[in-house]
């Protein structure tokens, strides 16, 4: 977490930069580098045009909630939303934003940002009924919040159901996050094995039966699930990120785990997925587990350069010896 002084500091220099537009960079090369995952980058190259332009606005809210600082992503959407006050995505993200600072703050305080979270999600559905991001966010709302501020199981249920009329894909992954939030585990295996045998074609499904398997330290069936896929699909991404992870938490597998994080790094940044920051970290984790704390600490470095807000990274990096 930067201090007040540093973002101060940040905050004088990106002044400058709103008063003198850099040669040559536009909204739209801003939001390339955004897609790329050079977040510092994009946002000198955003910040120019932050105050008027409803795109740039939004995504310097998202570099900012990609940073860890959800104050300032929540100021930049509130912009967003002013400029352009029927985009669904818009509220959806400023959605998010408030629910993380509630996640952050006192129980005095989390009430009023409980409501500003619901009316955000509620607004975006409004815009855009088939929105099926804003309805996952209002499944996650409705379990994990106490009936007083809005939570409703019921609704979540009913939900989960629309989402599964307009894409049943979608819809069983909605069923099975039920199934997580009411602590059915059985339901949750069930759910993502059916699946994997419904959808094969999809990484998504195996990694997350792989999440799942890794969330209850059976890194074994997690291994196994992975390594079905890979023996289809050798050179997928998205799996061998989840190769790299579990062995990054389970400690086995080592050098598998860290072969396969080399090669998504070596790889385009795909669009969805985990950020190089978030790659690197996992890559120290391996380095720290095998014992090679040189490397571990290059890796946790190269992160805050990335990232200077990755709190784990930050930790990681001083508990090194």
């Amino acid at each position: 977490m930067r201090s007040r002084l540093q973002a101060a500091a940040l905050s004088l220099f990106a002044s400058a930069l709103i008063a003198t537009p850099i040669q040559g960079q536009s909204v739209e090369q801003g939001i390339e580098l955004f897609n790329a995952s050079k977040f510092a980058e994009a946002r000198v190259a955003l910040l120019p045009y932050g105050e008027r332009d409803a795109s740039a606005a939004f995504h310097l809210g998202r570099i900012e909630l990609e940073g860890n600082d959800a104050d300032k992503a929540v100021e930049w959407f509130e912009r967003a939303v002013r400029m352009n006050p029927k985009s669904s995505v818009y509220y959806d993200w400023l959605g998010r934003a408030y629910g993380t600072q509630a996640q952050r703050a006192n129980r005095f305080r989390q009430p009023f940002l409980a409501r500003k979270t619901k009316n955000a999600w509620e607004t975006a559905l409004a815009l855009d009924p088939d929105n099926l991001d804003v309805r996952d966010d209002l499944i996650i709302f409705y379990t994990r919040v106490p009936g007083f501020l809005g939570g409703n199981k019921e609704k979540a249920h009913e939900m989960a159901l629309e989402i599964k009329k307009r894409n049943p894909y979608r819809g069983s992954i909605a069923a099975t996050n039920l199934c997580a939030a009411e602590n059915d585990t059985l339901c949750v295996e069930r759910g993502l094995q059916e699946m994997v045998t419904t959808y094969p074609d999809s990484a998504g499904v195996y990694a997350g039966l792989a999440v799942f398997y890794a969330n209850q330290k059976q890194f074994d069936k997690a291994f196994a699930v992975l390594d079905q896929r890979l023996r289809t699909k050798p050179n997928e991404i998205r799996t061998l990120y989840y190769v790299g992870r579990t062995a990054a938490l389970s400690g086995q597998n080592l050098d598998h785990g860290e072969q396969a994080l080399k090669t998504v790094l070596a790889n385009p940044t795909p669009e969805s997925g985990p950020s190089p920051a978030g790659l690197h970290y996992r890559l120290g984790m391996i380095y720290e587990k095998k014992g090679e704390n040189a490397l571990a600490r290059e890796e946790y470095r190269t992160v805050l350069q990335l990232n200077p807000r990755h709190q784990d990274a930050q930790k990681a990096l001083a508990g090194l010896k």
